[in-house]
C-alpha cells in the first residue's frame, strides 16, 4: 500500500512511518521543515532500502501545500491508499486567559484548519481514484475529557471527533473512500514532556499518572499500524489504544506493580 502521513519527521508520525515500511508498504513523510523532511527520508531509505520513501514539506494550515503533498504522493507512488492526519500542535500550557492570541490561533490552524484542508484535498482525490482511507488522529479531549492549561488543544480534538463522525455520515455506508478514527492514547513524545528548565513540582506529580497510563512510541505505533491494516476499507472504524477498560486495568495493576516508562528514556 501507499501511505501518506502528515507530521511524520518525529514522534508518533515517524513511528507510524517506520512500522508501515517494516511491513512492506511505501510511505510519504511530511512536516513543515524541508530540512527535517530530507533528513528523515534519507534515514528511512537507509533503514528500509527495499521500500520507496518520499518526502514533501507541508504546513497543513496552508491549503496549497496540502494539495502539493497529495500531488507529490501520486507523482511518486501512483496513488494513495492510506492518508493519516497526524500533524498536531499542543501549544503553550497556560490558563487560556494568559495565552498570547497567536499561540492558540496556531494550534487551531494546525489541528483543526489543517484537518479540514487534508480531508478536503484527500476525499475528492480518493473518489477520483476510486479508493482510499483517511485516518484522523484523536488526542486528549476527543472524548470530552477536560484538563486545565490545554483548552485550545482539547477543544480542537473534541471538534476532530465531531468532524470525523460527520465525514463518516456524509460519505455514506458503502463508499469507495473510507474515514476512521485513530487514537494513540498517551504517548511519550516532545509534545508531552516539557523541557528540563520547565519541569517542577507539577511535572513530578504528572509523572506519577503518566507512569500508569503512558506508553512509548515503540510500544504504540506497531499496534496502531496493525489496526489500520486490519481495518482498511472499514468505513467508520476506530483504532484506539487506550480504552476505558485498559485505563481501569492500568490503575488496578499499579496497586501491585509500578511502571517506569521514563527511566529507559533518561527523563
Amino acid at each position: 500500500m501507499h501511505v501518506v502521513i502528515t507530521g511524520s519527521t518525529r514522534g508518533i508520525g515517524l513511528g507510524l512511518a517506520k512500522e508501515f515500511l517494516r511491513r512492506g508498504h511505501d510511505v510519504v513523510v511530511s512536516s513543515r521543515g524541508a530540512d527535517a523532511v530530507a533528513a528523515t527520508v534519507a534515514a528511512l531509505q537507509a533503514e528500509f532500502p527495499g521500500r520507496r520513501v518520499l518526502g514533501q514539506a507541508c504546513d497543513v494550515a496552508d491549503y496549497g501545500q496540502v494539495q502539493a503533498l497529495w500531488k507529490a504522493a501520486v507523482d511518486g507512488l501512483g496513488d494513495v491508499d492510506i492518508w493519516v492526519n497526524n500533524a498536531g500542535r499542543d501549544g503553550t500550557k497556560l490558563p487560556f486567559f494568559m495565552l498570547p492570541p497567536d499561540d492558540y490561533v496556531k494550534t487551531i490552524e494546525t489541528n483543526l484548519v489543517g484537518l479540514f484542508h487534508c480531508n478536503r484535498v484527500a476525499i475528492p482525490a480518493m473518489y477520483k481514484q476510486r479508493k482510499g482511507m483517511i485516518w484522523n488522529m484523536e488526542g486528549f479531549g476527543s472524548n470530552g475529557a477536560v484538563r486545565p492549561t490545554i483548552a485550545p488543544y482539547g477543544a480542537t480534538k473534541y471538534a476532530l471527533r465531531y468532524f470525523t463522525k460527520a465525514m463518516i455520515r456524509e460519505l455514506g455506508k458503502t463508499p469507495p473512500v473510507q474515514v476512521g478514527y485513530l487514537s494513540p492514547g498517551i504517548v511519550i513524545t516532545e509534545l508531552l514532556v516539557p523541557p528540563p528548565d520547565k519541569r517542577g513540582e507539577r511535572w513530578e506529580q504528572s509523572k506519577k499518572i503518566l507512569n500508569i497510563l503512558a506508553d512509548t512510541v515503540e510500544t504504540v505505533t506497531p499496534w496502531l499500524v496493525e489496526g489500520m491494516l486490519k481495518n482498511h476499507g472499514r468505513h467508520g472504524a476506530a483504532v484506539r489504544w487506550l480504552t476505558p477498560a485498559k485505563v481501569q486495568g492500568r490503575f488496578l495493576m499499579n496497586l501491585f506493580r509500578k511502571r517506569d516508562v521514563f527511566g529507559p528514556l533518561g527523563i
